[in-house]
């Protein structure tokens, strides 16, 4: 009898050591990003906000959104590694999940300890720094340059740092800032500057916000615009687009 207790003992014992080593490898194992299925990208410094008290997120720009989805798909498995993290992203996807991501250096981990090497130490710090430039506060001077001569032309240095301000931002939560961009759809059109798309692309980011943010700036037609002409009636057609999609 106690010989039969005894193997069917071990027999389980045995069942549930095969079932954890499966777990565990399945843990270890990467599940790669499809930048396709990316909608944006968190970060978040904690070493900054301990210094700061502050829990300030940004957003990756779709460059830094697609430099990082290749740098993880290309990481080699390094371990298990006990880190402090320093940074933590998270990648909110289409259909409504988020992952999220735990980096110190050049290590990233997901759901446990295991962790994938970036190479690159600085890679992740990079993406920070690079975010703490005020795009806004770019476009902002541009756009107020450009308004006060009332003309259709504006220096090619300008047009540049407005392109690459406007690509910079993934997405906006800010009312003032979402209500200075649509002025900046409505009334920045130098000759030959191409990049204005790119407002739109912020504004979908950035539903539902965006959406009432046209609203109130239809309500508020400034007194030189009419039903009828452009900018203001594309404002009518902008906001279509935003509630179709």
């Amino acid at each position: 009898m106690r010989k039969i207790i005894f193997i069917l003992t071990f027999t389980i014992l045995g069942a549930f050591s095969a079932i954890g080593q499966i777990n565990n490898k399945s843990n270890f194992q990467k599940i790669k990003i499809d930048v396709n299925t990316v909608e944006y990208i968190e970060i978040r410094n904690i070493k900054e906000q301990l210094d700061t008290l502050s829990n300030k997120i940004k957003h990756l720009t779709n460059a830094q959104i697609n430099l990082f989805v290749e740098k993880y798909n290309n990481s080699k498995s390094n371990g298990l590694r006990k880190t402090i993290p320093l940074y933590f992203i998270s990648v909110y996807l289409n259909n409504g999940t988020k992952r999220v991501f735990r980096i110190n250096g050049q290590y990233i981990k997901e759901n446990n300890d295991y962790c994938f090497d970036l190479v690159d130490s600085k890679f992740i710090e990079s993406f920070w720094n690079e975010l703490n430039t005020d795009y806004i506060k770019n476009i902002r001077y541009v756009f107020k340059d450009y308004i006060k001569y009332q003309e259709s032309t504006d220096s090619q240095e300008n047009k540049d740092l407005m392109s690459k301000s406007l690509k910079s931002i993934t997405i906006l939560t800010n009312k003032d800032e979402l209500d200075f961009l649509i002025n900046v759809w409505m009334y920045y059109d130098p000759t030959d500057f191409s990049d204005i798309p790119e407002i739109y692309r912020i504004l979908k980011n950035s539903k539902p916000q965006s959406i009432k943010a046209i609203k109130t700036r239809i309500k508020n037609k400034k007194k030189w615009e009419t039903n009828e002409s452009a900018p203001y009636s594309d404002l009518i057609n902008l906001l279509k687009q935003l509630e179709d999609k």
